[in-house]
């Protein structure tokens, strides 16, 4: 059975509420169910989350997931950025993992979670603010324009640090469903999305996909941001103590 060593969780008293990470996540259900895990910005209420719209940006709800923003002005654009800069951000996402270890000790993760994102954070705010003048520019153009905030390669990552591979190891990341997308015209196909074995065992793929990539660089500018900063994750110990884990390292216990 996996489990936390001591020395990894690190407790933060109710005074370190307001130090946001640049990104966290706690299990979307532990969210639900505590929603104070998350810096205190939110409050329990029956089957909803209670927050303060002037605090925080949801993009995410109880019964859905939000992942796409339309835009048509420059001035809609003015209004997101606005938001997006000017407080952090939470989604609902849903990440996928799969490993298989020899001796046998399999490891499979899939859920969804709550990933706050700090937009101000001096590791996040520069690129984002560069996306969003080059997406103005060419809205001024009257072009065709898709932001993408893809935290794939950070969920990607964290996975990876929380389940280490063992000397012999079939692993598997699947595509995760944590992309934010900001546009005038439509987001990008995900299955055209450029994977090794798409290109090794699906041929038409490979034929079809140069001509749809083409198509869409004639139509729409797209800008992809992918965050790279470590993920923290928050979750609630029985005592009612929030606790960060910065950095996950299994310790089997026999």
């Amino acid at each position: 059975m996996l489990s936390l060593a001591r020395d990894l969780v690190k407790v933060r008293s109710k005074g370190d509420d307001s130090e946001i990470k640049p990104l966290t996540v706690c299990f979307w259900s532990d969210l639900m169910s505590n929603p104070a895990v998350m810096y205190g910005l939110f409050s329990p209420k029956p089957r909803r989350l209670d927050y303060d719209p002037n605090k925080v940006k949801v993009m995410g709800t109880k019964n859905g997931m939000i992942n796409q923003i339309n835009i048509r002005t420059v001035e809609d654009l003015d209004s997101i950025q606005e938001e997006l800069l000017g407080m952090p951000l939470l989604l609902r996402v849903h990440a996928q993992f799969e490993q298989q270890n020899v001796p046998a000790n399999d490891q499979k993760f899939e859920g969804d979670l709550a990933l706050l994102v700090d937009t101000s954070h001096p590791m996040i705010r520069p690129e984002l603010e560069e996306a969003l003048e080059r997406a103005r520019r060419i809205l001024q153009a009257r072009g065709k324009v898709c932001i993408q905030l893809d935290f794939g390669p950070a969920i990607d990552q964290w996975l990876r640090t929380t389940y280490p591979k063992g000397c012999c190891t079939l692993g598997n990341l699947k595509p995760h469903k944590a992309r934010l997308f900001i546009t005038n015209y439509s987001k990008p196909t995900a299955c055209f999305d450029c994977t090794t074995l798409w290109h090794i065992f699906f041929l038409c793929w490979t034929f079809s996909a140069p001509c749809y990539k083409a198509y869409r660089t004639c139509k729409c500018t797209d800008i992809i941001i992918r965050p790279t900063t470590p993920i923290v994750r928050r979750t609630t110990l029985p005592s009612g103590k929030v606790v960060e884990i910065t950095r996950c390292k299994p310790r089997f216990d026999i």
